[in-house]
């Protein structure tokens, strides 16, 4: 009975040391924004009207994989590529991909570090700093034809395809407003 009581003490160890990693982590590296169920449902809408066809589907910010493990279940014929610089999102995503039985590729870098030359599908939710930057490197280095999906965010001199509301009634009139570019 002993046993029992040392392995639930340990279980209960770990939930916590997992809780304060996970709140570290949100204090530390900044929290990542998560996409919402429906904005998800909507991003696959998109992929099925622009590029049902793509290969290639990469997620930059990817905080702890939803967004990849969703659009995996959907299209599980895609390589699927979820890019974050944090090294305990990425291993969460990692783990919760095993858990799931989905085979997606997970790269713990930098997005500015990254080829994107062989991407079809772009999809982020990222700060609105940040978008300048994006926008130059993703003009830079996409094939022609290939989509860029964005969240609420979006490129200031990049003209957008189309615009998408997930949600009516918001009082932020772009709160996950998806974004959707072609590369010409």
């Amino acid at each position: 009975m002993i046993w029992l009581l040392f392995i639930f003490l340990i279980i209960i160890f770990l939930l916590y040391l997992f809780f304060i990693i996970f709140a570290l982590d949100n204090l530390i590296f900044s929290h990542d924004l998560p996409t919402s169920n429906k904005a998800i449902l909507k991003v696959i809408e998109i992929i099925k009207k622009y590029n049902p066809q793509a290969s290639n589907f990469y997620d930059l910010g990817c905080g702890r994989g939803k967004v990849v493990l969703k659009i995996k279940k959907e299209f599980p014929n895609l390589n699927v590529y979820g890019v974050d610089k944090n090294k305990f999102r990425i291993f969460i995503s990692k783990l919760k991909s095993l858990i799931f039985r989905k085979k997606i590729n997970f790269i713990n870098k930098n997005i500015f570090d990254l080829d994107l030359s062989k991407a079809d599908i772009v999809y982020t939710y990222l700060w609105y700093d940040l978008m300048p930057i994006l926008e130059t490197k993703l003009r830079k280095e996409l094939k022609s034809g290939a989509i860029v999906i964005t969240n609420t965010s979006f490129f200031s001199n990049w003209q957008p395809k189309e615009i998408v509301n997930t949600w009516e009634n918001i009082s932020d009139p772009n709160f996950e407003k998806l974004f959707i570019y072609q590369k010409n």
